[in-house]
């Protein structure tokens, strides 16, 4: 399955994918400690959520 991560820093749109919710995670929290703003994390299903929102719903699930 895939994950794609998307927000914005000064240079404009960044888009990345990873292999696991847990993988997702990890990267939409180093994005946003580096300053990129509006981080979402597109599940397999095509939802997006917002970071904490993904984060929550996936830490429920471990």
């Amino acid at each position: 399955m895939s994950y794609t991560i998307t927000g914005h820093d000064t240079a404009g749109a960044i888009t990345l994918k990873r292999d696991s919710p847990a993988a997702a995670i990890k990267k939409a929290d180093e994005l946003l400690g580096e300053g990129v703003t509006d981080v979402q994390i597109t599940g397999p299903d095509g939802q997006k959520h917002s970071y904490a929102e993904f984060a929550e719903r996936h830490a429920a699930r471990a």
